[in-house]
């Protein structure tokens, strides 16, 4: 008979979980405490551990690094009370089984227990250790999410990012795929090492290959010296290839004998270059649909997708608007010296029925919009501007203004922003997610002025 240890400070908590778990015919132990906790499987042997973080004396990860020391393959599931996503990271990559927030449900409780003993049986669990240093500018407030879509990928980051295997990221623009490349990059072995960033869609074919490979002097006009590319920089870091989709089907082989034979030559040159670097794609395209149309590789594409990781649209998460907000006022309060800190009411509620096409991305765009026009620590609704793209319009406290084409939409909200940010032009490429020579390209087009 499976034996399982919870290990819980709270007694009510004890007996829920010892009622939910009897039912199922396991033979149950408890310990109050980690010390006791630990003492109890040293004694027992459980099969599966569940034990609290947040107890008396030492704390949930701490019993984890003793009993996986105890035995390596012992599933332990962590339980807090608190959504912490860098926890969950650290948890993961510690080795524990699962990571559950309380109150736990009894249907959840007994699907992650059989899991666990399934494990045991099938296969060890993850066994890396993370280094007690890890960078907290990594885990704090880098991604946000309580959705069970989004604690998901948080788990998933911290087995992947304790080896360098390719990653696919697909979503929606706006999701936070960049992010998550970053939150791989920083919270594994790779922390300490480069991470290049190249926008696929930004280049020209030949420009993206001396941008990925690197040229050696007179290869082509105007290139009078040695020039390192992307691949050499990220050396045994990370290079992250957003909006993958973009390259040419020529780039696509070049880049396909890359990953293959884990070297490459600059453009011009003939001495081959060592990759050693982790590659992480990303795309708001279905690669597969391309695949069919001819545009895009399939080999190239099983290369890159050895893990993928989907994210969500924020229509799907919209629970995470709340948390959203509060992150965005905590970073942006910083970044413009604002003291905006409290919510009114029924912003959150508006929020949430907005569609968000823009996604995360341009949630924040409105966050920052809004606490650029507040006059006081609240943010308002007031304060707020919604663009409901299928229609056309920009919906205010003030009214609804409609635009016969996209051209005035477009005008009036980079006049907004540009605004907004007292013409702050390095912001405002920043806020609209344009270049800045694109800002200025529009703001020539539209003959836009400083008030």
């Amino acid at each position: 008979m499976d034996k399982v240890l919870i290990i819980d400070d709270d007694e009510w908590n004890r007996q829920i979980m010892k009622e939910t778990l009897k039912k199922e015919g396991y033979t149950l132990f408890e310990a109050t405490d980690g010390e006791s906790g630990i003492a109890t499987a040293r004694k027992e042997n459980p099969d599966v551990v569940i034990t609290d973080y947040l107890m008396p004396g030492i704390n949930g990860l701490e019993v984890l690094m003793e009993l996986r020391k105890l035995r390596n393959n012992m599933p332990v599931i962590l339980l807090t009370g608190f959504g912490d996503v860098g926890l969950t990271i650290k948890s993961i990559q510690m080795g524990a089984f699962d990571y559950l927030e309380k109150p736990v449900k009894s249907s959840q409780l007994k699907t992650v227990v059989r899991d666990a003993l399934n494990s045991v049986k099938v296969s060890s669990s993850l066994n890396e250790v993370i280094p007690d240093d890890i960078s907290t500018v990594l885990v704090d407030n880098l991604l946000v999410g309580k959705t069970p879509q989004m604690k998901e990928i948080f788990k998933n980051i911290g087995r992947i990012s304790m080896n360098k295997v390719n990653i696919l990221i697909q979503g929606d623009t706006g999701t936070g795929k960049e992010l998550i490349a970053r939150l791989i990059h920083f919270s594994g072995i790779t922390r300490d090492k480069p991470l290049v960033i190249v926008n696929c869609s930004a280049l020209t074919e030949s420009l993206l290959e001396s941008e990925l490979f690197g040229h050696v002097k007179g290869s082509f006009t105007g290139s009078i010296r040695d020039k390192a590319g992307k691949f050499e920089l990220a050396g045994e870091g990370t290079i992250f290839l957003d909006e993958i989709s973009e390259i040419s089907l020529n780039t696509q082989v070049k880049l396909l004998r890359v990953i293959q034979e884990l070297e490459f030559e600059k453009v011009g040159g003939e001495a081959s270059v060592p990759m050693k670097a982790r590659i992480i794609a990303a795309t708001n395209k279905d690669l597969e649909e391309l695949i069919k149309q001819g545009k895009f590789r399939e080999d190239l594409y099983y290369r890159l997708k050895v893990f993928t990781i989907g994210l969500p649209p924020l229509r799907d998460r919209k629970e995470d608007i709340r948390d959203l907000v509060v992150h965005f006022l905590h970073k942006l309060n910083k970044r413009f010296n604002k003291n905006v800190v409290k919510i009114g009411d029924g912003v959150i509620e508006m929020l949430q029925e907005h569609e968000w096409q823009g996604n995360v991305r341009e949630l924040e765009n409105t966050i920052l919009q809004a606490i650029v026009m507040s006059k006081a620590d609240v943010l308002e609704k007031e304060n707020i501007t919604l663009i409901a793209r299928r229609h056309s319009i920009v919906e205010s406290s003030q009214g609804e203004m409609q635009f016969k084409t996209l051209a005035d939409l477009e005008k009036y909200h980079i006049k907004r922003v540009l605004d907004d940010l007292k013409w702050n032009k390095v912001e405002a490429a920043r806020f609209l997610d344009i270049t800045r020579p694109t800002l200025n390209a529009k703001i020539e087009k539209y003959d836009l002025k400083q008030d």
